[in-house]
């Protein structure tokens, strides 16, 4: 047996022993790791997202308003009393006055004034101001709604990305093990001549490619696991681990079903047509608001009215002859009819996501069923068997380099597609607000 056969049998032995060790060395998970479902990360989000809590507030506010709104104005009690007298020169002169200055038309002493008024509402303001604000609420109610709804797939986007990131992380570190072994082997080799430097340089810049290929994708998995942290109000510093995440198999409906469920179920489209119903409850309050409002009041005077102990009954009110609260009319005219358009905005905006999200869906699961499993099975074995080929020096190392590239592209692309057909599902959940997957 050659010297150059025996160097490849102990680099062969010597590699085999390598490549073992390092596919059994799996990332250990340190003590600070949150793994999580996605159905745990979202009943986290649902109890602790800030956003969603704040939102919660608004509604709790608009609940506030519409107490506030069935309250009564408050009466208006109304004291006036002598301060100084300029015939005795005394102040505060209070007593009875006697008979003598009674007579006399004299008041001296004790001169008192009192009234008592109380605002009334007329044109039914206070009821049309209560079902404004019950309309201000329903708003607030829908935008919580829909701030959930993308809230909600934001989080499962964002989850999805970072459990096929760390597939994809997890396949380069994979591959950076072997090459690095490889590389090892041969830089071995290439001490006792066995081999030529270009051949180990080759090797380790292809090691020098997969390694820039995981810091990038470490960049990405650390913002997604930022994203993340936000959404579930992480305020420790934790690594959140999520667990398997795999695309729904159900049989698709069809589009105008899909498009149906849209226009029923999105609150943003319930929204635009709330925002129609809370523009007419403000023409209807403003209209009512030409009417003038009464103030009726009673009045006690002691001393300083025609006769003793007087005491009135009165009743103000505006006179409508210049503000009849036209601009703010037009005002509320002008919203109404901008309110209608929003709401044909709003559903051509949602047809056409729908349809956008359905036709993508379609393309990319059509692409998807027609990946065989024997090819997904075939692919497993590429990379092991370029190593061990190109260590018996059946491949040369162009072949060698040729297939791992392979193997590293075509893996990558099928976790890539398989996070592709998983974020179309969520977003047609998304644009229809119903769960189709």
């Amino acid at each position: 047996m050659s010297n150059l056969n025996k160097k490849w049998i102990v680099a062969s032995i010597l590699w085999i022993c390598i490549l073992g060790s390092a596919w059994s060395q799996t990332p250990s998970l340190t003590s600070d790791t949150l793994t999580l479902s996605l159905q745990e990360a979202e009943n986290i989000f649902l109890t602790k997202n800030y956003l969603l809590l704040a939102q919660k507030y608004n509604i709790n506010i608009a609940e506030a308003n519409i107490r506030q709104s069935k309250l009564w104005a408050n009466p208006n009690f109304f004291v006036e009393s002598n301060f100084y007298n300029p015939q005795t020169g005394k102040f505060f002169q209070y007593g009875k006055n006697s008979a003598a200055d009674i007579a006399a038309s004299q008041y001296n002493k004790g001169s008192i004034t009192l009234q008592l008024q109380q605002l009334i509402y007329t044109a039914g303001k206070r009821s049309k101001l209560v079902q404004l604000a019950e309309s201000n609420k329903n708003l607030q109610s829908l935008a919580f709604e829909d701030l959930l709804r993308n809230l909600r797939y934001q989080l499962h986007s964002s989850y999805a990305s970072l459990y096929f990131d760390m597939q994809s992380y997890t396949l380069l570190r994979n591959e950076e093990k072997q090459q690095k072994s490889l590389v090892n082997v041969m830089q071995q080799l290439l001490s006792k001549g066995g081999i030529s430097a270009y051949e180990v340089t080759r090797l380790e810049a292809e090691l020098r490619s997969i390694q820039s290929d995981i810091l990038n994708l470490q960049g990405r998995i650390s913002d997604e696991e930022t994203t993340l942290r936000t959404f579930l109000a992480q305020k420790d510093i934790v690594f959140i681990k999520p667990t398997e995440v795999v695309p729904s198999v159900i049989t698709l409906p069809q589009l105008k079903t899909v498009m149906d469920s849209a226009l029923t179920n999105r609150p943003d489209v319930s929204l635009s047509q709330e925002q129609v119903n809370n523009a007419h409850q403000s023409l209807v309050y403003e209209k009512a608001r030409r009417t003038p409002d009464l103030v009726a009041g009673l009045t006690f005077d002691k001393y300083a009215s025609a006769f003793m102990n007087y005491t009135g009954l009165s009743v103000a009110m505006d006179l409508p002859v210049f503000n009849r609260n036209q601009g703010n009319i037009q005002v509320a005219q002008l919203q109404l009819e901008s309110a209608k358009k929003s709401v044909e905005s709003q559903q051509i905006t949602v047809q056409n996501e729908v349809m956008n999200a359905y036709e993508k869906f379609v393309q990319i699961n059509q692409l998807n069923e027609e990946i065989s499993a024997t090819y997904r099975e075939s692919l497993k074995n590429i990379s092991a068997e370029a190593t061990k080929n190109y260590n018996q020096r059946t491949i040369n190392l162009l072949d060698y380099l040729d297939k791992i590239r392979t193997y590293k592209q075509a893996s990558l692309k099928l976790i890539d597609l398989q996070n592709t057909v998983f974020q179309s599902q969520q977003y047609l959940n998304f644009v229809t607000n119903t769960k189709v997957f």
